[in-house]
Order: structure tokens, then sequence, then C-alpha cells
């Protein structure tokens, strides 16, 4: 249901990582983070969420820094907004397709003020889910959309929960081979980020597998596809602002007339950023010639099972692909 008030609670301004990680440790389940606040604000107006503490990161300035590495690579914090993403020289030179990802995302107004980690850790954007239903997902047993409206959810890789994955930054920033930095009462861990989500099938109530005193510091981008071929396109079911019904990022490194390596990393149709290898292994060691291309762009999602309603995603993941080869070609 619907509210406009936000039950009573303790804020507590986080003043350094440690800071917000002991906050969280000491607090257990009764506590939760704040960064740019575009959507889990929504979750504690409708009461879907009622904790007691909340720990706000934006006063850690650490997390809200953009640099280049050392060999070229890019550091990117948790908290930088996604405007800055969009703009930073660091960005643009060199990794423009997370920056083209990112100037996808909502409105200028939300890119303002939302940041590249909120992008990466938001919860499913299922409408059965967020309306209150007592889905799987939420704790309940069965699935609303599979029996009910489901047009924008996954047609691949699902296990009872068929929600797709709505972040645009993701499938940039994998296609990249990047790396997210965590830091927690454990100490610090590094993974790739296309490890980092989680699909129904390893736990049915989370998207990430970000521990509850665990924050998010830095998503790290090796050099290693620095200045090769990008594209990004990203189709919504409205000109206006919106969550993508599927998006794509491909990463093209050729060498003379054949690629050599790509990545091409899709969301929209699975509740996981879906790395598209069957469309990369056909291309790989070829050419991008149209034939080429075409044979590539057939049945990019060969073990879907969609619903009546999403069906019409299986063409548009073969037309994605199509062009994006055909325009790094």
């Amino acid at each position: 249901m619907q509210q406009d008030m936000i039950p009573p609670l303790e804020h507590i301004d986080a003043t350094s990582v440690e800071h917000a990680v002991r906050l969280l440790d000491e607090h257990g389940s009764d506590a939760a983070t704040i960064a740019g606040n575009t959507d889990e604000i929504n979750w504690l107006k409708n009461r879907d969420r009622t904790p007691e503490v909340l720990v706000d990161l934006k006063p850690i300035d650490e997390l809200k820094e953009i640099s280049e590495t050392s060999d070229g690579g890019l550091r990117i914090g948790a908290l930088a907004t996604l405007s800055e993403v969009e703009s930073h020289d660091a960005v643009t030179d060199g990794f423009s397709i997370i920056a083209d990802a990112v100037g996808e995302i909502a409105t200028p107004q939300i890119r303002n003020q939302g940041t590249i980690g909120g992008n990466l850790t938001q919860d499913s954007r299922c409408w059965y889910y967020r309306g209150g239903f007592d889905c799987y997902r939420a704790g309940g047993n069965t699935c609303y959309a599979i029996t009910g409206e489901s047009s924008d959810h996954a047609v691949t890789d699902y296990s009872r929960c068929i929600t797709a994955h709505p972040s645009d930054g993701a499938v940039a920033l994998i296609a990249l081979d990047a790396e997210v930095v965590v830091r927690g009462p454990r100490g610090e861990r590094r993974e790739p980020l296309s490890e980092f989500f989680v699909g129904p099938e390893d736990n049915i109530t989370v998207m990430h597998d970000l521990a509850h005193d665990e924050i998010l510091t830095h998503i790290e981008v090796p050099s290693d596809w620095r200045g090769e071929d990008f594209y990004f396109e990203k189709v919504r079911g409205r000109e206006s602002w919106d969550f993508a019904i599927g998006n794509i990022a491909a990463a093209v490194r050729t060498s003379g007339s054949t690629v050599s390596d790509l990545r091409l990393v899709a969301n929209g149709f699975a509740p996981t950023p879906k790395r598209l290898r069957t469309a990369e292994n056909a291309i790989r060691g070829s050419s991008l010639s149209e034939s080429n291309i075409a044979s590539a762009s057939e049945n990019v999602l060969p073990n879907a099972a969609p619903q009546p309603d999403n069906e019409y995603k299986l063409n548009l993941a073969d037309g994605l692909v199509k062009r994006a080869l055909s325009n790094v070609a």
C-alpha cells in the first residue's frame, strides 16, 4: 500500500567507511543504509522497510571520488553521482561506454542525486514485488508475474521468480571486466562485478551478494578495454525516462578485420546481467561482415523460456546484438 510518511527512526551520519560498517554491525537487521536516496526513500515511505536506524553514507567523501589508476584504468567511488560519472574526463577519455550507459538512466534530476553504487545495488522493479504482493521474493510461495502481467520480465535463466535485472550501468561495467570493492567487519574483498549479482536459483530474496553489514565502496575498471570500440543501446517502453525493457553494452577488439575478442552484455532478459556468449562465440575470430553479423544475431538467447506476453524479447535481443555489432563494424 502506498504511504507518505516514514516511520520514526534514528538517522546517523557515518563519518567514514569504518564508522558505517561498525554501525551496521552494531545494529544488525535493525539498520539500513542510505546514499543517493532516489529509491530507498520509496521503500521507507511505503513502509515496506522499517529500519530503526538509518546510516547515511553521504558524508563519506572518499566514496565520491573518481580517478584514473596508474595503469590507465578507472576507480569510481560508489557514491559518485551518475551525473559525475557521466561527465568525468577519466570516464569519457577511453571508457565512453560507461558515460553512454549512465547518461540513459532516469532523468537529469535523478542522475544529479542518484549514485553509481545505487544503480548497481537497486532492488527488483517487479510491480508485484514492489506492490506488496506476497511473492517468492517477498517470502511468499508464488510468482504473480508468471500467472499475471510479465511483459517486462525475464525470459531466461530464472528460477521461480522471473524478475529482470534493471541496471543500465551494470552492463557497461561488466563489458569492461570491472570489479567491485566491498568492505565489512571481516575486512575488504573484491570480486568481478559479473559475480556480484545473485540469481533466484541461489537466493531468491536478494539481487546481489552484499551482506547486511557490508558496504560497496568502489568500482574498479581495468585498462584492458580502454579505447576499444563500444556501443550501448537502451530500449524502453516510452520516450520519456523509464527502466529498460532491454539494453546492451558491447566492447569489441579487432585485429585487422577480425574480431579478436568482445563482450556483449544485456539486461532486461534475465534476473542478473546476461553475457550473450552464444553471439560472442559466433563472431569471435570472424570479420564484422553483414553476413557474419546476421548469423551471430540469430537466437542469441537459445535457452529462453518466455511467457506469452514477453516472447517479443527474443527478437528484441537478436536485434540489439545485430545493431551493436553493426555499429562497431
